[in-house]
């Protein structure tokens, strides 16, 4: 019996390493939104998805995202905002 193949190219397979996300389901905006359980417009509106560096894949007019891929972000934004704090902290800002 075959495996099925991944659909990846195999020059994307070796760029994402052990983060292959390929076999993962493409979800909508709002999909993505609840999971998440942040704003729907930070997947809607496409300036703040730039200015989040929201990883997304445009299949045609649609924006789609996936999951595995979003968590890893999140987990990144997150702790990109408490160096961010602490730094602010630190050097006597106005949240001391």
């Amino acid at each position: 019996m075959n495996e099925p193949e991944s659909l990846a190219s195999p020059l994307s397979l070796h760029a994402a390493g052990d983060n292959d996300f390929s076999d993962e389901p493409l979800l909508t905006a709002n999909r993505a939104s609840k999971a998440l359980n942040l704003p729907l417009y930070y997947f809607i509106k496409t300036a703040k998805r730039k200015a989040l560096g929201l990883p997304f894949y445009c299949v045609n007019r649609l924006v789609r995202f996936r999951l595995g891929e979003l968590h890893q972000w999140q987990l990144a934004y997150a702790q990109k905002l408490q160096e961010e704090k602490n730094a602010a902290l630190d050097e006597g800002g106005t949240d001391a």
